[in-house]
């Protein structure tokens, strides 16, 4: 009798894990494209405005749709720091002839509003763009629903960016 139970546990775990691990590892894979997916698309948007100078409608629009394409939802966040030269003034507040090299921040609300007609941006600003999955992905889910925890942050975070290269025109 003993036998007989362990066998009967030993077939549904064998039909557990026959079904259960090639599922895991398609979700797997499935996270690993969406990421690869985002992350191509990411770059080449921040590629693309960084040497041009402008953040515009069209290659903004181009970049939300191949996030769009993977299945989920991306929360975007956009910053610019604007490079800006100041005066460097002594404790009276009376400048000493030297200039110091600040950066302005500008960030999604600004930049967004003003995409139809292109955002400009200056040789030597700063451009960055982050973007991170707002939905839980399939292996997420399958994680969470068997073992009863879930990921608190998204898998999927991307930040890109750097030094503008030409001036918007």
């Amino acid at each position: 009798m003993e036998d007989l139970l362990w066998r009967i546990l030993a077939f549904i775990l064998a039909a557990v894990l026959i079904f259960l691990v090639p599922l895991f590892m398609f979700y797997d894979r499935m996270d690993d494209m969406s990421y690869n997916t985002a992350y191509q698309s990411v770059n080449e948007f921040a590629q693309i405005s960084r040497e041009i100078g402008e953040v515009n409608s069209y290659n903004y629009k181009k970049m939300i749709a191949k996030l769009n394409s993977t299945g989920l939802s991306y929360d975007v966040d956009i910053e610019h720091h604007k490079k800006l030269y100041m005066p460097v003034l002594d404790e009276n507040g009376i400048e000493t002839g030297e200039i110091s090299c600040v950066y302005e921040g500008i960030y999604d609300g600004d930049i967004e509003s003003k995409l139809e007609t292109g955002y400009k941006m200056e040789a030597g600003d700063l451009f960055y763009i982050q973007v991170k999955n707002k939905t839980r992905t399939m292996a997420e889910s399958l994680r969470s629903s068997l073992f009863g925890f879930a990921a608190s942050e998204g898998s999927i975070f991307i930040r890109s960016g750097g030094m503008v290269h030409s001036s918007g025109e």
